[in-house]
């Protein structure tokens, strides 16, 4: 929404239909916003517990990040395990983040501009 009609007239008055105009000219502009929306997005659902916890009931349909809570016993606790899995579960979010980080920066410095 925030793409002004300036950027795509130019390309309606050169003979390109709505398709071109999309993908040659509104999409590129909107790609960081994309990228942070979709790596924001991404790093939210994995690290989802509320609906794990209140949608899986059986142990082999559990996610890992719900299945961390069972790795802490009433009087034991495996750290060992734990911290590996916890590793396991850090390890995507951080990974997606890294390879989008300079489109989550770009977004974030464009979104001070005001003009």
């Amino acid at each position: 929404m925030s793409i002004t009609k300036e950027f795509s007239e130019p390309a309606w008055i050169e003979g390109a239909g709505f398709v071109k105009t999309f993908f040659l000219v509104n999409l590129p502009l909107a790609k960081t916003g994309l990228a942070t929306a979709g790596t924001l997005m991404f790093i939210h659902n994995w690290n989802e517990y509320f609906f794990a916890a209140l949608l899986t009931g059986h142990p082999d349909n559990r996610t890992i990040p719900y299945a961390i809570r069972f790795f802490q016993g009433m009087f034991n606790q495996d750290f060992t395990a734990m911290f590996a899995a916890l590793t396991l579960v850090i390890l995507p979010g951080v990974t997606v983040y890294a390879i989008f980080q300079e489109q989550v920066a770009r977004s974030l410095v464009s979104s001070g501009v005001k003009g």
